[in-house]
């Protein structure tokens, strides 16, 4: 999925407050679901309490900060 650097900074920000599984504050719930919606076309409401639908949403971010590329290990061809 390509974001835009507006869009990267905004994941960054709000990862910020919800990295622990648990917001901050109520204000990055609601720019969590927010971003969610607009980016995945869904109207989950920003009161929501749905502890199946907040862990969806927790785990798109964690999917969008962790895609970094794994390191692979050099396997030697020639054993000594």
């Amino acid at each position: 999925m390509k974001l835009s650097k507006e869009q990267k900074e905004k994941v960054e920000y709000i990862w910020k407050g919800i990295k622990t599984g648990q917001a901050k504050s109520h204000h990055y719930k609601v720019e969590m679901i927010k971003f969610y919606n607009e980016m995945n076309n869904k109207k989950y409401k920003y009161t929501t309490g749905c502890s199946s639908c907040l862990n969806t949403i927790y785990k798109y971010f964690e999917m969008l900060v962790e895609t970094k590329p794994k390191k692979t290990k050099k396997k030697n061809a020639r054993k000594k």
